[in-house]
């Protein structure tokens, strides 16, 4: 059994026992088809009207007759078989106050008669059922139609069952209902409509909305809602290859639509798919050109995509008619930043000067202004550091600045005074860390690390950068032979391995470890040491002990400095008893 069927089954059997309520009568109407051969068209509306009419007791459903539709018509001022507009469907409807209508369209091709029809319920138009008819004759062609109609209004009492159950906030008792109707009609649109409704209620598993979307999609592909409800329940997923295909898909049910161009735009964007929102945005813009919603939307969509010459067009037209631009520095500075992308520094400039003339005290957009001063920069800098003292992002330019310049000491003294402004700075801490370790503050920057970690952006990059500091202390001992320079390459690895544990930082704290076991061992005897063979102890368990965990990432090397460490241990213990007493 599919996992579609099981979810419908487990509805069903949930299904009150009680008689089904009994509902006011439903009224139809069947207006002429459309067609180019227009008697054939009127013949083929007058069998569905008539054959769906006798399908049905009077209390059920009462179709509005030929003649009935004919008077109207001819009262209105239209042909008798008119093909009547959408507008003037709406108000036939409000006239015999309809529920539900069949419309078609009846193409001949060769020996054949085919019919595209559909069962609309008017309180919704969305909740259409797709009926056909192919066959040799009219009569014929329009009888499987009917019967398709007849069939599929199977579903309208336990639908109407579930709509007024959802309005009662009775979610799990619509589902029943609509898995009763869908049961009664298996390729029900507006059951499965009010079964995704109901589903929606229950904050249902994604994947059970998934299976219900795709079974109405199957009996009608391009129903908005199914295609809407299957895009977010594969987004709610984080399954954006599958969503964004469907929310192309939704989009083309009603291309037009302002609202829903922004709707499946800012979907795609979300998920990270910008280069396929492009065309679909700057098609919404071209057929809305007045709608600055949409005008904003496509400026951001050509800004993720890195597309300059599109984001600068129309950032152009943003800021000739948008107040809301004119009056945003940010909109200023990427407007500027999107020039110079484009090669156009000059107009860059211009932007971002404009930009602080008008928003003098935006630190943000003067740092932009700075950055395309280049050839002014030392001068430009100066002056933006005295009018913002605080703004860290100035402090981390003059870092930048003093750096290129070579001078790490002035580098590190703004890297300083910029986490003071702002101690969430990307990377802040880990630049700080990087310029005391180039100028020997090797305490200093352990700190630094340590408030890295602490920091979301960091937390995985500061533990990578501790090993590979630790790692250049280790060869750097290895070099040296200086007991201290082993226990540093300690530290920095004890670091690493805490903010991010890996094998490779094991092994070398092991390694370390054991030169440093093996130096206060040497060392102990000549002053009969107890802190030295203290030393020694702890450190070979620690060397052990890493070395165990990280061997891994050399086997053989660990497996020889692991044979070093047992035959070290009853010499360390020796020297624990001889030096120190109890």
């Amino acid at each position: 059994m599919s996992f579609r069927s099981t979810i419908l089954l487990s509805l069903i059997l949930a299904a009150p026992a009680a008689a089904q309520q009994s509902f006011t009568t439903q009224i139809m109407v069947v207006p002429a088809f459309r067609g180019a051969d227009r008697g054939l068209a009127v013949k083929a509306s007058d069998i569905v009207r008539g054959r769906v009419a006798d399908a049905f007791s009077s209390h059920e459903l009462r179709v509005v007759s030929h003649g009935d539709v004919e008077e109207w018509l001819q009262l209105s001022g239209f042909d008798e078989d008119a093909v009547l507009s959408e507008g003037e469907l709406r108000e036939l409807e409000r006239k015999f106050r309809a529920d539900e209508r069949i419309t078609g369209t009846v193409t001949r091709s060769g020996d054949r008669v085919h019919i595209n029809a559909r069962l609309d319920f008017i309180r919704d138009l969305r909740l259409w059922q797709p009926l056909t008819g192919d066959a040799a004759s009219v009569n014929d062609a329009a009888a499987m139609v009917a019967r398709e109609a007849i069939a599929a209004r199977r579903q309208v009492v336990p639908l109407r069952e579930c709509e007024n159950l959802l309005r009662a906030n009775q979610p799990g008792k619509a589902a029943a209902a609509a898995a009763t109707a869908i049961a009664a009609f298996p390729r029900a649109v507006a059951a499965r409509v009010c079964l995704l409704n109901s589903l929606a209620k229950q904050a249902a598993q994604p994947d059970t909305v998934i299976a219900v979307a795709r079974a109405l999609l199957a009996a009608s592909p391009a129903n908005p809602i199914g295609l809407e409800d299957l895009a977010e329940a594969f987004d709610a997923k984080h399954d954006a290859a599958a969503a964004a295909p469907v929310w192309v898909r939704l989009l083309s049910t009603d291309s037009t639509n302002a609202d829903l161009a922004s709707q499946v735009v800012n979907a795609l964007a979300a998920e990270g798919n910008t280069a396929l929102a492009q065309p679909l945005i700057d098609r919404a813009v071209a057929q809305h050109d007045d709608n600055l919603p949409l005008l904003k939307l496509q400026w951001l969509v050509h800004l993720a995509n890195n597309d300059w010459k599109g984001a600068i067009a129309a950032g152009e037209k943003m800021l000739a008619r948008d107040a809301a631009a004119q009056a945003d520095p940010d909109f200023f500075r990427r407007l500027a930043m999107a020039y110079r992308a484009d090669s156009q520094s000059t107009r860059a400039l211009g932007t971002a000067s404009e930009g602080v003339a008008r928003f003098p005290k935006d630190a943000p957009l003067y740092v932009t202004y700075l950055e395309l001063l280049r050839a002014e920069n030392a001068v430009a800098l100066d002056r933006g550091l005295q009018a913002f003292p605080d703004n860290a992002e100035l402090h981390v330019l003059a870092a930048q600045t003093a750096k290129t310049s070579g001078n790490a000491e002035a580098a590190l003294a703004e890297t300083r005074r910029a986490l003071a402004a702002n101690s969430n700075l990307p990377h802040g801490y880990l630049q700080l860390a990087q310029l005391e370790l180039q100028l020997g503050e090797l305490d200093s920057a352990y700190e630094a690390i340590t408030r890295a970690a602490k920091t979301p952006a960091d937390s995985v990059t500061a533990g990578e950068f501790a090993l590979a500091r630790g790692n250049s202390l280790f060869k750097a001992a290895g070099a040296s032979h200086q007991r201290a320079d082993f226990q540093q390459a300690m530290k920095f690895l004890t670091l690493a391995d805490r903010i991010t544990p890996s094998p490779e930082a094991k092994f070398l704290l092991g390694a370390s470890a054991l030169s440093v076991s093996q130096s206060a061992a040497t060392e102990a005897p000549a002053t009969k040491s107890c802190d030295l063979s203290r030393l020694a102890d702890s450190t070979l368990t620690e060397a052990q002990i890493n070395l165990v965990s990280g061997g891994s990432v050399a086997p053989t090397e660990a497996k020889t400095y692991l044979d070093y460490v047992a035959k070290l241990r009853p010499y360390v213990d020796e020297q624990l008893k001889t030096f120190c007493l109890p």
